[in-house]
C-alpha cells in the first residue's frame, strides 16, 4: 500500500506529464497550421473544367495549382457537400511583394463572402 504523500507525488507527476503534452501538441498543431506556402514561380493560369451539374445539397470547388515537389501541379476540382449559410471561397494564389502565397480554401459565411467580394 502507497503512502498519502506517494500517491500525491505520482498524481502531481501525471498531471504534469499530461499539461506538458496538451501544450506541446496545441504548439505543433498551431504551426501546422501558421505554416504558409510561399513561392517565387507564378503558378500557370487555371485550367478549364467543366462544372458538372450540382445536386441539391452539394457545391463545387474548383481546381487549383498546388506546390508540391517544387513544382505546381494541377489538383481537380470536386464536389462537396454544402454548408447552410456558408459560401465555398476556392484555393487560391495571392501575389504579395513580387512573391506567390498560397491561400487555402475555406468556408466563409455568406455574408461574409459578399462583404469580401465588395471589398476587393
Amino acid at each position: 500500500m502507497r503512502s498519502t504523500t506517494d500517491r500525491f507525488t505520482l498524481a502531481r507527476t501525471v498531471r504534469g506529464v499530461l499539461l506538458s503534452l496538451v501544450v506541446a501538441g496545441g504548439i505543433s498543431s498551431g504551426a501546422a497550421l501558421a505554416s504558409n506556402i510561399v513561392v517565387e514561380i507564378a503558378p500557370p493560369p487555371p485550367r478549364y473544367e467543366a462544372v458538372p451539374t450540382l445536386h441539391h445539397g452539394y457545391a463545387w470547388a474548383p481546381g487549383y495549382w498546388a506546390w508540391h515537389g517544387n513544382k505546381h501541379v494541377w489538383v481537380n476540382g470536386h464536389t462537396m457537400h454544402a454548408r447552410n449559410g456558408y459560401e465555398w471561397s476556392p484555393d487560391r494564389w495571392n501575389e504579395v511583394d513580387g512573391r506567390h502565397e498560397f491561400e487555402r480554401g475555406r468556408w466563409t459565411r455568406t455574408s461574409e463572402a459578399g462583404y469580401e467580394r465588395h471589398a476587393q
